[in-house]
């Protein structure tokens, strides 16, 4: 098994080269866009853990939090300010941290004032790091200005590969381990390094060159312990490949599923997944980090509470099993839904949801999190964003109390 730690090690005493960072986890999603404006964000237990240094204090060693990454294209001269507020009743107290993608280097660090301003030196792409400090927890609105327009025509060394800049599982190739991945894998594979990468739909393979830390071979990903295994992947049963609940309770929580839950359960994890109408539960071996009980499975904050489920209000069941933008805005924002939009919706939390050419909207009642205004639903991100210019807009179809414009 190689650890990352150990290329990490190396990393850190060459320090003429910079300081190599990267996530530790959550690969498989791409990291958010941004652009000049604000954007929701939400640091949550099971969010990814992001390397940093902190810059404030000489000599001080790479560190890891929980946070979200974001990045942007800048061309020299820009001068970018970025800003965290934290929403009301949230506990996060954040850390901004700046990367260059092209060297891999901290350029710059705040964990003070909730801002960060840096003029850029040379174009091309940064990923930026907000962090919950001292493990602090919580929803965020992170706003970015001094991105130039024409950051759209990148130079030629930042657009060399799409897929370099898309592709995580390569970026954590190329990041973690040093690897100088390949665009395709060759034929003949004895003296490179080949890595399959096991997802629910399917496994994904990459060739590289190898290097001192990984000698030419077959090595598996192993996402629970971020770890690249020696061999190749072992094959999955169907159930094992298809159930997102069991992937998630093994990739988030690091858990050993069993393929059944035994008559008595003491000394077991028992978790519960209610989804609208039923139950689904399954029994798994503890760790140091899970202890043997009953836990349910909370969908809006991604933990595992301890205790069993709750049993759903009947008379809430039929709109949230019927639609899934109400339920989601339910569950994932907490959120309580109105049947229809009113005339005036000045006071409530207006969501529009743009769809194949035309714009569901809801409303709802405001709470510690989203206050009244008008909101945008983004499906990439999956976070309700602030609409940059709020207004009431006809409703072209009324269907069931949802306003839809087409």
């Amino acid at each position: 098994m190689i650890g990352r730690q150990f290329f990490y090690k190396f990393a850190a005493t060459t320090v003429a080269v910079g300081i190599l960072l990267s996530a530790v986890t959550d690969w498989a999603d791409a990291a958010t866009i941004l652009k000049n404006g604000s954007v929701n964000g939400f640091i949550r237990s099971n969010s990814p853990s992001l390397r940093f240094r902190n810059q404030s204090r000489t000599g001080a060693p790479l560190q890891t939090a929980l946070g979200e990454d974001y990045v942007f294209n800048a061309q020299r001269g820009d001068t970018i300010q970025v800003s965290v507020q934290p929403e009301d009743g949230s506990s996060l107290s954040p850390i901004l941290v700046l990367i260059s993608s092209q060297t891999g280097e901290q350029v710059a660090y705040e964990d003070r004032g909730n801002s960060l301003r840096y003029q850029v030196p040379a174009t091309g792409e940064y990923k930026l790091l907000v962090l919950g400090q001292n493990n602090s927890l919580g929803r965020y609105t992170l706003s970015v200005s001094g991105i130039s327009q024409g950051t759209a025509s990148q130079s030629q060394s930042t657009q060399s590969s799409s897929t370099q800049t898309t592709d995580r599982r390569r970026q954590l190739l190329q990041n973690e381990y040093g690897l100088t991945v390949l665009d395709n894998c060759p034929p003949a594979r004895g003296t490179l390094v080949v890595v399959s990468f096991p997802e629910v739909d399917q496994t994904y393979t990459y060739c590289a060159n190898a290097n001192r830390f990984v000698r030419a071979g077959e090595y598996t990903y192993d996402a629970t312990s971020g770890d690249l295994k020696p061999g190749s992947p072992v094959a999955q049963t169907s159930s094992q490949t298809t159930d997102s609940r069991r992937q998630l309770l093994q990739n988030e929580f690091g858990l050993r599923v069993l393929d059944n839950c035994p008559a008595s359960r003491n000394g077991l994890v028992v978790v519960s997944f209610p989804e609208y109408g039923q139950t689904y539960t399954y029994c798994a071996n503890p760790n140091r980090l899970v202890r043997a009980g009953e836990y349910t499975y909370d969908i809006s904050s991604g933990d595992l509470k301890p205790g069993t489920p709750t049993a759903l209000n009947p008379s809430s069941q039929s709109t949230s099993t019927t639609d899934s933008r109400r339920r989601t805005l339910q569950n994932d924002f907490g959120l309580t839904v109105l049947d229809s939009c009113p005339a005036s919706t000045s006071s409530l939390v207006v969501v529009s949801y743009p769809e194949g050419g035309q714009t569901y909207r809801y409303c709802a009642n405001p709470n510690r999190v989203f206050r009244a205004g008008e909101y945008t639903y983004n499906a990439t991100t999956r976070n309700l964003e602030v609409a940059k210019k709020p207004q009431q807009q006809q409703c072209t179809i009324m269907l069931a109390g949802v306003c839809i414009i087409r």
